[in-house]
């Protein structure tokens, strides 16, 4: 016999079907999740050591020596003796102004100088004939005084005459313009047939600038002076490195050469520099680069590998596997990094923990992972019929 059923009884019927249907597939997804092999990784276990570390700061290139090159008398420019922007050494002509006026200057002073010589000696043997006399009585006191007086004279213009030359001599010489140091020249500020003065509006002619050695100028924070001042003060080990901005490491070490004893207020650095061989000048005035202090040491301390590093909104952090073999995130600070890639952690770490270096963006907390040392022998779990 068959009884009706109504549409609040096959309502009922529905829901508990798609309950039980939901249901047994959640407990499948569970079973699935449950049943996942650990994700095999890379890992690094800390241990305390002494670490080589590098102070790297933005820093300029600068030039240890810039010289103007100028006009010291006046005159029309004549020659020009070098080409722009080439190298020059210390003593190389460079330009010549018009000597006519100072050939002749230094011809009336020679000529002057020779009657200034030739009017002393005269004076000189009359004096000594009539000292001689006086002494006999066989002149007078008065013949005596003006023999003298004569002398005197003659001596002090013989001198003026001599300084006369040396004056003339110099204004002749400073017609030829040489380099006053070695160094790259700039673009000349006059052309020939200029007329050039003594003047600052138009003196100058060029500037040559020192390139080998060369400086790098940088600023060193405050705090990091303060931890590391007695490693840096004459200590034979440091030395610097520069990268230039294409990213290469320049081929000359340099050397730590002054450090300032004044904190700037408004920056909270102190200004420091070290010098480079630069015998190829590679290395140009103006140039910004990256100057690192080499050869410091952090005695017992902890490192973690850069690529095991991640950064939320509050800190930053690695991933550790703990004692369930599940990734574990902990919060960690940390400083300067090493030569090797790495980075000194400063807080956070104890010894001994095991930092998860790679499968990080698969890696959720609680995730199970597995050394890959391990993996190959740990077996894979049977799925559930």
């Amino acid at each position: 016999m068959k009884f009706p059923i109504s549409s609040h009884a096959k309502s009922l019927v529905a829901v508990v079907c798609l309950s039980t249907f939901f249901g047994c597939s959640d407990s499948n997804n569970n079973k699935a999740q449950q049943g996942m092999p650990p994700l095999p990784v890379s890992t690094y276990t800390v241990v305390a050591k002494n670490v080589p570390i590098s102070l790297e700061y933005p820093a300029q290139i600068k030039s240890i020596k810039q010289v103007h090159v100028t006009a010291r008398v006046a005159g029309t420019l004549e020659k020009i003796l070098y080409t722009e922007g080439e190298f020059v050494k210390k003593g190389t002509p460079l330009y010549k102004i018009d000597q006519t006026r100072y050939r002749a200057s230094y011809d009336g002073a020679v000529a002057g100088l020779a009657t200034a010589e030739a009017m002393h000696k005269e004076a000189t043997r009359n004096y000594e004939r009539i000292e001689k006399l006086v002494k006999s009585n066989a002149v007078s006191q008065r013949d005596y005084d003006a023999a003298l007086s004569l002398y005197e004279s003659t001596k002090a213009g013989l001198q003026s005459a001599q300084a006369a030359v040396t004056r003339a001599k110099v204004d002749l010489d400073y017609t030829n313009i040489e380099a006053t140091i070695s160094g790259v020249t700039s673009l000349n500020s006059v052309d020939i047939g200029s007329y050039v003065g003594t003047s600052a509006e138009n003196s100058l002619l060029t500037t040559i600038t020192q390139l080998d050695p060369i400086y790098v100028e940088f600023s060193i924070p405050d705090k990091e002076l303060m931890n590391k001042a007695d490693i840096l003060k004459n200590n034979p080990k440091i030395y610097t490195t520069i990268t230039t901005p294409d990213g290469k490491e320049y081929e000359h070490n340099g050397t730590l050469d002054f450090i300032d004893k004044v904190i700037d207020p408004q920056t909270a650095t102190v200004k420091a520099r070290a010098s480079f061989k630069n015998p190829n000048n590679k290395l140009l005035p103006g140039l910004f680069v990256r100057v690192a202090i080499n050869g410091l040491e952090e005695e017992n301390t902890f490192t973690v590998p850069q690529r095991a590093l991640m950064q939320d909104g509050v800190s930053m952090y690695v991933y550790v596997v703990d004692a369930k073999s599940e990734a574990k995130k902990l919060p960690i600070k940390v400083g300067a990094s090493t030569r090797d890639g790495s980075s000194i952690v400063t807080s956070g770490l104890s010894g001994g923990e095991i930092i998860i270096l790679d499968n990080l963006t698969k890696i959720k907390p609680e995730s199970k992972v597995v050394p890959k040392s391990q993996a190959q022998v740990i077996p894979m779990p049977m799925k559930e019929i």
